[in-house]
């Protein structure tokens, strides 16, 4: 694998492993609060250091993934694999593009039916973390069918990527992936620092 790559996509792992959780903790926080719908509209209306943080975590986990994309391309030769991580990365894309509705109506340039557009991103959003946790979890699924093929690590992180999705899908179990999901990207990052090409999946 490109050493290049792997350094740069081991330190995005890193630094998504830390500004992850920071945000989550913040936007569950403001869920499972008593004036849930009220911080909702303001957030939506309105830009700030959080809007910035979710698009920045967004950019991160795409170079993560096309990380983990070149990792899987060169092992699988362009399989299934490598398929599924790329759909996962245009998912994510599109969940942090949901930002652009916080622009729209923090500009004014969207002042009608304002209710409606905070909906119509609510439910966009979570449309899409639901598909990501599909396709994420065939991709472990993928990986755990050659289960004895896989380094340590990998095999950690895709045992560790299945419970994610099926936490992820359970809502209610969820948020302990503000957790999760950081130990899976230190993962990630040991795997890329390596520099570890014995992942025969082939």
């Amino acid at each position: 694998m490109n050493i290049k790559l792997n350094l740069i996509s081991g330190m995005a792992a890193v630094c998504l492993a830390v500004l992850f959780p920071i945000y989550w903790i913040y936007a569950v926080t403001g869920v499972f609060s008593e004036d849930a719908i009220s911080l909702m509209a303001t957030d939506f209306s309105t830009l700030n250091a959080w809007d910035l943080l979710f698009v920045i975590i967004g950019l991160l986990e795409i170079v993560v993934y096309l990380g983990l994309y070149q990792l899987c391309r060169e092992q699988l030769n362009g399989g299934a694999a490598a398929i599924l991580i790329l759909i996962m990365t245009a998912i994510i894309a599109l969940f942090h593009s949901t930002v652009v509705i916080d622009v729209l109506l923090a500009t004014g340039i969207v002042t009608t039916a304002i209710d409606s557009w905070i909906t119509s991103g609510s439910i966009i959003g979570i449309s899409l973390l639901v598909l990501y946790s599909l396709v994420a979890g065939v991709f472990a699924i993928l990986l755990l069918t050659r289960f004895s093929e896989l380094t340590t690590i990998m095999k950690a992180f895709a045992i560790g990527l299945l419970l994610m999705c099926l936490l992820q899908l359970s809502i209610i179990f969820a948020a302990s992936n503000i957790v999760l999901f950081p130990i899976l990207l230190v993962l990630l990052a040991i795997q890329f620092f390596r520099n570890d090409h014995s992942i025969d999946l082939v």
